[in-house]
């Protein structure tokens, strides 16, 4: 079907792109100046059941903020939320709160939440556009953008706004737009299904955290007697394995020692479905009209179960940032970008003492990703390369082979590994240092590099210098 445009143009101070958590927090609390124009475009619906979530009780604060605490509390089931974690051996303790020993949380209704949301933004006066996605995104020549949506009837709307958030997940609207670099820390994806618990089962199911050679699994409750079931691995680890496989899937749901008792019985309709759950961080966070929040600005690894508070704070302070756009110097933008950036820092160091706690088993390729610690300094040299093998006996474990190679080709002997680092990075935007440095130790394990620091370096060339004299 060609698309049909509608002929009218809309003219408001804020667009937002992404209707999830943080783009309507940010929605709402851009609403309570009452002064501002702000527009949701959104590519879903928010009838689909969502991969089971659960929040902290520390979130009501924020929620206070948007003036919603009170209908969440009356539309979520506040229950003490439990759950039974398979992780570090093979037992199975209860926390209160996922890893956190202290603390509480509550199951999470993830469609009731949402519906919660965009409720009160729109009886607070703001638009939303469900079913619809962005197609063009163009900055005009004074200030502000002029965007192309597409609705699911395929009929086209032109939109030019002041100013826009970012709130499209993963994907990064803005960012591919803008052609920015992403900084990619690993490749996480979850492979779930939502399940159908039989009926007449009376056993209250809490969620579950077990740890497997090549990953973790995540059981969640959900409304109207369903269940969420998500493996998270890598996709070479999924490829490998064909967990996407229904029969697959199942058959490896079914051996684990606790969650495979706990599904007995539940019925699987569809298919698992695979969706990114990898930590990355935009860098630019944001520039002139346009600011990036939630998960285009910073995702995190479930593990951290993290995600919707994070969001939803992350919502409110781009609204802050489009205020400041609109009305002042924009001068809080860097202020922004420190603060993303340092919360993601932390998340990085929590994320690797979380899998630091699972030692079963260090060889699998999933824990050695994740349980590997840097230990060349930047402040070496290159002594040596040897032939590199273009059939590598083992797939590499922390950069994809082509990228090894490439890391290889600019370790020139005498190379400072800093000088290495940078070069390779101009052309690999998307790779961290801290990745970079494991895949050059990875180069030195398997043969074909060899390094040396500084004062090895000169002893060495003075060795030479004095046989050469004798």
């Amino acid at each position: 079907m060609e698309a049909q445009h509608s002929g009218s143009t809309q003219f408001l101070d804020v667009l937002i792109l992404g209707g999830g958590p943080s783009g309507i927090a940010a929605g709402i609390a851009l609403l309570k100046r009452g002064d501002v124009d702000v527009m949701v475009v959104e590519r879903g619906d928010y009838s689909e059941y969502k991969y089971g979530e659960s929040l902290s009780s520390g979130v009501r604060s924020t929620l206070e903020y948007l003036d919603v605490w009170q209908d969440f509390a009356q539309t979520q089931n506040l229950s003490p939320f439990y759950s039974q974690v398979s992780w570090g051996n093979e037992s199975q303790r209860q926390l209160e709160y996922m890893f956190t020993p202290h603390g509480t949380g509550w199951n999470l209704d993830r469609v009731a939440f949402e519906k919660l949301l965009t409720n009160t933004f729109r009886e607070r006066g703001g638009k939303l556009r469900c079913n619809s996605q962005v197609i063009t995104c163009e900055r005009q020549t004074f200030r502000g953008w002029r965007v192309e949506i597409k609705s699911k009837d395929q009929q086209m709307q032109t939109i030019v706004c002041k100013y826009i958030i970012d709130a499209s997940g993963r994907r990064g609207v803005m960012r591919t737009n803008l052609n920015l670099a992403l900084t990619v820390y690993d490749r996480l994806i979850g492979v779930t299904c939502i399940g159908q618990l039989p009926e007449g089962r009376n056993t209250k199911l809490d969620s579950q955290v077990v740890a497997c050679k090549y990953g973790w699994w995540h059981l969640a409750p959900l409304p109207d007697n369903k269940v969420s079931v998500v493996l998270m691995t890598d996709p070479d680890i999924a490829h490998k394995m064909q967990a996407c496989h229904p029969d697959v899937w199942q058959g490896l749901l079914r051996e684990l020692p606790f969650m495979g008792k706990a599904v007995e019985g539940v019925i699987f309709p569809e298919k698992p479905r695979s969706f990114p759950c990898f930590s990355s961080y935009l860098k630019e966070a944001g520039g002139k009209d346009w600011v990036a929040v939630g998960d285009a600005v910073a995702s995190y690894d479930p593990i951290s179960s993290s995600g919707i508070p994070r969001a939803l704070a992350n919502g409110i302070h781009g609204a802050f940032m489009a205020v400041d756009g609109l009305f002042s110097s924009g001068d809080l933008l860097a202020t922004y970008s420190q603060s993303i950036e340092q919360d993601f820092k932390q998340h990085l160091q929590t994320q690797w003492q979380y899998y630091q706690r699972e030692t079963r088993w260090p060889d699998e390729v999933f824990w050695a990703r994740r349980r590997a610690v840097v230990a060349i300094s930047k402040d070496s040299i290159v002594h040596a390369t040897h032939y590199f093998e273009q059939k590598l006996a083992r797939a590499p474990i922390h950069l994809r082979a082509n990228e090894l190679q490439d890391l290889w080709l600019f370790c020139e002997l005498g190379k400072p590994i800093r000088e290495v680092i940078e070069l390779f990075s101009r052309r690999h935007l998307h790779l961290p240092e801290q990745k970079i440095l494991l895949g050059l130790q990875e180069l030195i394990e398997t043969g074909y590099l060899e390094i040396v620091t500084e004062e090895e370096e000169d002893r060495v060339f003075l060795n030479t210098d004095r046989l050469h004299f004798d």
